[in-house]
């Protein structure tokens, strides 16, 4: 079976791959010069399941993420871990939910008190955590190229009309390029600090509203900016600042000194319930979009319900968790 793919960002790349494993013939049609050309061209990413109180489609697709970063390589995958910090009473109870709720084993998923925070982390932290061990930091744009390695990519090769397209089926994974889908463009800006004396010692991610990498090649990535009302990726001075000032109020030692010396902004997709949009649009045509910031985690998750629907095959999730994901909830 011939599947066309529209975007070579994570969730066309994620789709090509799954699909090749399963035995189609995908092939990748991408606009820009390049794989990966918008938000996940980023050369280092987070890894995370969006936090929720109740098990979702999140916790349930962390897995197939992580089995596919075992089986691919050169990625930059770092299992490093990460301690999201307990820092308000509606974190408290929520994190305090989602691990009654989610049924994680303690080694991989526990609320930690800030001691034993601050031996994980390697660096004094002033706050409980939420402990997620395999957690972690991966390059996007790598991963996209990963997941692409083996499947046709026709760069430079946008497509106006899906109609024109030969295929069995299309997936229609390029962000806003999908109409009549009540999608919203965030612009997200990370910035790059030189690692101090004090910074370089960190051993896992921090999380608290903003996030903090353990130090890669002398540097670190501080992110992200979300801005719903910005759909341009030139680079914002001021947010640089706003992710310094983030990490000042919860780790002003490792703050300080923090040296400027890169920064990426781009615009990501996300939809009004902050779930992806997952499924079959009309027709032959099917839709990856919508992941927002999670979309290194969710992306696979995606591919592997994609596949399974093109291929007539069961379903990997359940069928509640399909509908939760469908682009037919936006009906009215």
């Amino acid at each position: 079976m011939k599947v066309a793919i529209i975007g070579a960002g994570l969730a066309g790349t994620a789709a090509a791959w799954a699909l090749r494993q399963a035995g189609a013939e995908p092939v990748i049609y991408e606009a820009g010069g390049e794989i990966a050309p918008g938000a996940s061209g980023n050369p280092l990413g987070l890894y995370n399941p969006r936090l929720s109180a109740e098990r979702s489609f999140y916790s349930d697709a962390f897995p197939l993420a992580l089995k596919a970063f075992q089986e691919l390589r050169d990625t930059d995958w770092n299992e490093c871990g990460a301690l999201h910090l307990i820092t308000d009473e509606k974190r408290q109870k929520k994190f305090t939910d989602a691990v009654k709720s989610w049924g994680w084993p303690r080694s991989e998923m526990r609320i930690v008190p800030k001691a034993e925070a601050s031996a994980i982390a390697g660096v004094s932290i002033n706050y409980d955590a939420l402990y997620l061990a395999r957690s972690g930091t991966i390059s996007p744009k790598k991963l996209c190229k990963a997941y692409a390695s083996a499947i046709p990519v026709k760069l430079n090769a946008p497509i106006t009309n899906l109609g024109d397209v030969q295929a069995d089926a299309i997936i229609v994974a390029a962000g806003m390029a999908t109409k009549n889908l009540p999608l919203r463009a965030v612009r997200g800006q990370i910035t790059f600090v030189k690692a101090t004396k004090a910074s370089e010692k960190l051993k896992c991610n921090l999380c608290y509203g903003g996030y903090f990498s353990p130090v890669k090649r002398g540097e670190h990535a501080l992110g992200a900016t979300f801005q719903r009302w910005l759909d341009h990726d030139q680079i914002i001075g001021d947010d640089d600042y706003d992710n310094i000032e983030k990490l000042v109020r919860v780790a002003p030692e490792l703050a300080d000194g923090l040296e400027i010396i890169g920064q990426r902004a781009a615009v990501r997709t996300t939809s009004p319930d902050h779930f992806p949009v997952i499924g079959h649009l009309r027709d032959n045509i099917y839709v990856s979009t919508g992941h927002g910031s999670h979309g290194i985690v969710s992306s696979i998750a995606a591919a592997h319900i994609l596949t399974n629907m093109i291929l007539q095959r069961p379903l990997p999730f359940p069928a509640a968790t399909i509908q939760k994901i469908s682009p037919g909830r936006f009906s009215t």
